[in-house]
């Protein structure tokens, strides 16, 4: 509780700062929020773990949410600080006078996403799903869908985006949906498959193990897949795949990773993502290996420095919150809601429609938070697309109050996936998909919407739920 209180009070003299913010980059005002921002990580982090099975372990998904969160939200301000980047900077700055209203609203976020992780309190131990759901299914059907399923995604694909334009040429509408759905289908079969050698009671020694255990067919689905997602430029699948894999091996398991293997994971993952990256900004004529032998010579693309150049592409999603924050509500009312109630529909298949009759505008913009900025930036006649922010999305609808809300039960519901993945009972089939789904995008989702992976969760579900009640009924 002691926490708690500490946390509002800091929360009560940031949303201050957001009210009487100077109208310049003020380097003492911007030092200030980020040793606060820093104060509260540190008295988080230092916070005695009452879970046993979460005692000294970290890769989890609040150390992934904070992680990509100070990437995305602080690393910029900290550059600044240090002297890397100045104030002559429109791309990341937008406009001078609220960089530091707009930290605010970062470390005002992370305050309410602290507390809510700390508000939430198990009532009682988590029991075992009911006796159905901790019976032995089968995977294969799901198997062969997914093999069906990857057909098609490579039958539909650009061309040019399979051979390495991802950012300069579309994937295809068709070929989007579908490999969405061969997502769902393969977290189904891992979670599933992760849940029977639980119930079995299979033990294994260490991750190579637990691999070679699993599905044949989907773990070459999986590895054709990603290749071709690795020749493409693309990044996301590899993070959001690799870290659902180990997440279920980690369940199995109960494995933990101390803090040292926890920061080298993110650290390697970091660089491997800055080579990606700089194989994607290279000739696409060359072939991905050329390229791919070309960026371990090249030294950072970026024209500053940084304190951490592996997770500089990252940091960049701060923009959208000094666009978000420069256009709403002087240039533009807040959105009232309108991007979570679509984000909402979209988990119905084909629900968007709905949207049709609800508003009457439906132009480009009004596409999702992405799209608003997107328009911001460019306008009307967009000739690329530009990212989102956890913090961006939330303060398009409701503001500075719509940030606090919204990372507050962030915060209450990562906690709560925490202690339902490492707790010793098998949890309920929605249960594992959330925690899963949420853990694999942890990093991603400070730079991206929250409600926009309840899609994925609720389909993963969807899947495990049929397969069970009907695929596999005796």
């Amino acid at each position: 509780m002691a926490r708690i209180i500490l946390f509002i009070l800091l929360l009560l003299f940031t949303i201050g700062y957001y009210f009487y913010s100077p109208s310049y980059m003020d380097t003492s005002s911007i030092g200030l929020l980020l040793s606060i921002a820093a104060l509260a990580i540190i008295v988080f982090f230092t916070k005695k773990e009452k879970e046993i099975n979460l005692k000294k372990q970290y890769l989890k998904h609040s150390t992934l949410v904070i992680f990509g969160f100070v990437v995305v939200h602080f690393q910029y301000h900290i550059d600044f600080l240090l002297g890397y980047i100045n104030n002559f900077y429109p791309y990341i700055w937008v406009q001078n006078d609220i960089v530091v209203k707009a930290l605010a609203v970062s470390v005002s976020g992370l305050l309410c996403f602290l507390i809510g992780y700390l508000w939430y309190k198990k009532k009682k131990s988590f029991q075992n799903s009911k006796q159905e759901n901790n019976k032995v299914i089968s995977i294969k059907l799901l198997s062969y869908l997914a093999a069906v399923l990857l057909a098609a995604y490579f039958y539909y694909a650009n061309p040019l985006y399979l051979m390495g334009f991802y950012g300069a040429e579309g994937i295809g509408a068709k070929a989007a949906y579908i490999i969405l759905v061969f997502k769902t289908v393969v977290f189904a079969v891992l979670i599933q498959t992760a849940r029977n050698f639980k119930i079995k009671e299979i033990k294994f020694t260490n991750f190579l193990s637990y691999a070679k255990s699993n599905s044949l067919l989907i773990n070459i689905l999986i590895g054709v897949y990603l290749t071709s997602v690795l020749i493409s430029g693309d990044r996301g699948p590899i993070i959001f795949f690799g870290i659902a894999y180990f997440g279920n091996y980690l369940f199995v398991s109960n494995k933990k990773l101390n803090i040292y293997k926890t920061v080298g994971i993110l650290v390697l993952g970091a660089a491997f993502i800055t080579i990606l990256g700089k194989v994607r900004s290279l000739d696409r004529n060359l072939s991905f290996s050329e390229r791919f032998s070309t960026s371990l010579q090249m030294d950072s693309r970026f024209e500053t420095k940084s304190i951490l150049p592996q997770t500089q592409e990252l940091a960049t999603s701060i923009r959208a919150l000094h666009h978000t924050v420069n256009h709403i509500p002087n240039q533009h009312d807040y959105l009232y809601g309108r991007f979570q109630l679509q984000q909402a529909l979209s988990i119905i298949p084909f629900g968007n429609s709905f949207v049709q009759l609800i508003f009457e505008d439906n132009s480009y913009k009004y596409g999702g938070s992405s799209r608003f900025i997107t328009w911001i930036i460019l306008g009307d006649n967009p000739y690329t697309g530009h990212g989102s922010s956890v913090t961006s999305d939330f303060y398009f609808d409701f503001g500075l109050l719509g940030v606090l809300v919204g990372m507050f039960i962030f915060g209450y519901v990562m906690r709560y996936a925490e202690v339902a993945m490492y707790s010793q009972q098998l949890p309920s089939l929605f249960t594992h998909a959330f925690f899963i789904v949420f853990l694999s995008s942890a990093i991603y989702i400070s730079r991206s919407t929250f409600l926009i992976e309840m899609k994925a969760v609720v389909w993963t579900f969807f899947i495990l739920f049929i397969n069970q009640k009907f695929i596999n009924k005796q």
